[in-house]
């Protein structure tokens, strides 16, 4: 008996066509939204004087370039693909950064620059929370009641950009699900939250976090999709002028 041949798909990263669309439909996102106005905000704040904030502030200025090698230098840590989304290794920043980082006893900060997204400060608290094209003082979320714990109904959306050193991820290499749990450790421990099911209603309306390490010049964003699936699907290396964006 003949076994019929099944037609085998390829994942979702093995094809280019699928990690195109994957990734513009992330962006159509991301872009112009509440996650992406506080990375903005931070961005201004880490790099000073390069008006990021103001040259990203039309969809239209977003390039993306695919990721080949010479994308990849652009991010300045080697960057490969697996089944998530982009890969990224920080062997060779490891040893010294982790012992920098151990000096600091200053705790994390959060604050909320916009509506539907917040920043969460580990590095240097005051610094990243102001909203772009504002005055007003960063709006600070501690303890029970300053954040808006969402409901976990099904539309509930919301994104945190957290400026961190990355090696404090705690890995060689980071891939999406290394990322996503870093990610988690950082909510959890930031907003100290007495009810731990408020916490867990905060990572459950997650959809895009975005990671900044400002000595790296390097951004990392994730996608949170509706199965909680974290896929790496935009990184962006900081350089003279304007972010360049990679993506998958």
């Amino acid at each position: 008996m003949t076994v019929p041949e099944v037609a085998v798909r390829p994942r979702p990263m093995a094809d280019a066509g699928r990690r195109r669309a994957m990734a513009d439909g992330f962006v159509g996102e991301f872009v112009g939204g509440a996650t992406w106005r506080a990375m903005l905000a931070v961005l201004e704040s880490a790099f000073p004087g390069m008006g990021i904030a103001s040259a990203l502030s039309r969809r239209g200025d977003v390039v993306m370039d695919a990721l080949d090698r010479k994308a990849a230098a652009k991010l300045g840590v080697p960057v490969w693909l697996d089944d998530a989304g982009m890969v990224f290794d920080l062997s060779a920043h490891l040893g010294v950064r982790v012992v920098r980082s151990r000096e600091r006893t200053v705790p994390p900060r959060a604050s909320r620059p916009y509506a539907g997204a917040f920043v969460i400060d580990t590095l240097d608290p005051l610094r990243y929370h102001r909203a772009v094209g504002g005055p007003q003082a960063p709006r600070d979320l501690p303890g029970e009641g300053a954040l808006r714990v969402p409901s976990g109904a099904e539309d509930d959306d919301s994104g945190v950009v957290i400026v961190a050193n990355l090696t404090e991820a705690g890995v060689r290499v980071l891939d999406s699900a290394a990322l996503w749990r870093y990610a988690g450790r950082v909510v959890t421990g930031t907003l100290r939250e007495p009810e731990r099911a408020r916490v867990r209603r905060a990572l459950w309306a997650l959809r895009r976090v975005v990671i900044v390490d400002p000595e790296l010049r390097l951004g990392l964003c994730l996608q949170i999709d509706a199965a909680r699936v974290p896929r790496c699907l935009l990184a962006f290396g900081v350089e003279e002028g304007t972010p360049r964006f990679v993506r998958p």
